[in-house]
């Protein structure tokens, strides 16, 4: 899995954070088996908040494979998956020889050995989305025959598993489809933030006009077409902030991102943050007048929750599960993905209507207050856990807290 670190972390790895916190709190032990890179100064064992981190470093197998003449780029990704997958396995076998585990989930990848090689604990799939489904939905980014390749190892996971967890009815349906319509063991529990962390803030000021995103710079995310639409923004909004908060990332080279700036004379209107400590953005969201999420696929869109949680109205595409969080015209505004125009007249709508801003702000606020609580998602969970025990016949499992299973993810 992925785990946030002070170098990094994305949307998978705080969600992943936010739930084994609150297993944690509820008094489960939890055990996260998370992909880094050897730096010199990370630890292979690391405690966060009474949750064991361990830190596992794949081989470099697939790069040597990516510089093969013709066979590279059909190797590298279905090499990746697999040294990643082998790493998560050894580690995983080493913890089943010091504890007792009654649950591994995972997420699709890096659990091909584990879905093949470990009999029990049984294995949960969480399914936070992968680069082949985003690829599939965004223009001009192909679906390689690397990443079919790879992704073919991922659906064998996904049907080894003993249940799967989708964070939308978007997405389980998309799994549906894409596994040829096979009716697999799937439930829906909805991502989820810890709230207890969140203050929410009103618009700072009905002059200051800030435009916040967060996500990686993705061309999946939508960041180019953004930039178009802010080019139709600033002709009504002058004095507005476009303000892009998240890593780099290949689909989407700085490069055409600082052409597209000048070629839309935004240079003086759009800055970059890069990665962002949690406290950072936090202020962002705190000072954002609009959140966008301009995506072409997401699975959940943790970004929209989070922008609601702090009372701040959202402008969205009508893209997978963003439809889910998002209600449109009552906690923020959907437009179709890939339509600058649209994206476009809804900023210019909510940039000139503090109020409005200021309605659906509380309206999106108030409905993540109620339907996205961490605690709901805790009981769903451990929900599923005590129903996939149940189905494998276990019973009177050893635990180190008083019957709660211990889980593991990785």
């Amino acid at each position: 899995m992925d785990y946030p670190s002070s170098q990094s972390g994305g949307g998978v790895g705080n969600q992943v954070r936010a739930l084994a916190r609150a297993l944690v709190h509820a008094g489960h032990q939890v055990s996260v088996v998370a992909l880094g890179k050897p730096n010199g100064s990370t630890p292979d064992v690391e405690e966060d908040d009474g949750i064991e981190i361990h830190r596992v470093f794949p081989g470099n197998l697939h790069w040597y494979a990516y510089r093969i003449p013709g066979l590279g780029q059909w190797l590298t990704l279905p090499l990746r998956e697999l040294e990643y997958s082998w790493a998560v396995y050894k580690c995983l076998r080493r913890l089943l020889r010091q504890k007792s585990l009654d649950i591994i989930e995972a997420t699709e990848t890096s659990a091909f050995f584990v879905a093949h090689l470990v009999r029990k604990p049984s294995l949960v799939v969480r399914l936070h989305g992968e680069q082949y489904t985003f690829h599939k939905y965004t223009p001009g980014v192909p679906v390689t025959v690397g990443l079919r390749l790879s992704r073919i190892l991922q659906r064998r996971v996904l049907r080894r598993a003993s249940f799967l967890i989708s964070p939308s009815q978007a997405h389980a349906q998309e799994i549906e489809r894409e596994l040829g319509g096979n009716r697999l063991p799937m439930g829906i529990i909805l991502n989820s933030i810890d709230l207890s962390q969140i203050q929410p803030a009103n618009d700072l000021s009905a002059d200051k006009r800030t435009v916040l995103f967060v996500g990686r710079i993705d061309r999946g995310k939508g960041v180019p077409v953004l930039l178009a639409a802010a080019r139709l923004v600033i002709k009504e909004h002058p004095s507005v902030q476009f303000v892009l908060a998240g890593a780099s990332h290949p689909t989407l080279p700085q490069v055409e991102i600082d052409s597209l700036i000048r070629d839309y004379d935004l240079e003086s209107h759009v800055s970059q943050t890069g990665h962002l400590s949690s406290e950072k953005l936090a202020r962002l969201y705190r000072e954002a007048s609009v959140c966008i999420l301009p995506s072409y696929y997401e699975t959940f869109g943790l970004a929209a929750l989070e922008a609601m949680a702090y009372g701040k109205p959202v402008i969205a595409t009508q893209a997978g599960g963003l439809a889910e969080v998002v209600e449109d015209g009552k906690t923020g505004l959907l437009v179709p993905p890939d339509d600058a125009d649209a994206l476009a007249r809804a900023m210019i709508e909510l940039l000139a209507n503090p109020a409005r801003r200021t309605e659906l702000g509380n309206a999106g606020c108030k409905r993540a207050r109620e339907k996205f609580q961490i605690e709901d998602n805790v009981k769903a969970t451990l929900d599923v856990y005590e129903r996939v025990r149940a189905e494998r016949g276990v019973s009177g499992v050893s635990t180190l807290n008083s019957g709660l299973p211990n889980v593991i993810g990785s």
